[in-house]
């Protein structure tokens, strides 16, 4: 699993950046007309790693990127999770 924010716009925090060098944000699809990503809960979305023995696992990547304690939370409260 991973753990994101979602942006109003529908699009995970990640598909999200600013340019410090003008100061503006905008949203990595160009068809979407996102200026100001407003983000709400964090989400926990699937992520699947195939093992040796043909199973999956469902896997945290890497501990959330913000430091939001809703996050941290779901983070903390992962089961069986591998950290990369």
């Amino acid at each position: 699993m991973l753990i994101v924010h979602r942006c109003e716009c529908g699009h995970l925090d990640r598909w999200h950046s600013s340019n410090p060098l003008t100061g503006t944000r905008s949203c990595a699809d160009y068809r979407c007309r996102c200026t100001e990503p407003i983000y709400g809960r964090p989400e926990v979305i699937p992520s699947w790693r195939g093992t040796l023995d043909g199973t999956w696992l469902d896997t945290v990547t890497r501990p959330p990127e913000c430091d939001c304690g809703d996050c941290a939370t779901l983070f903390a409260q992962a089961i069986g999770k591998e950290v990369a």
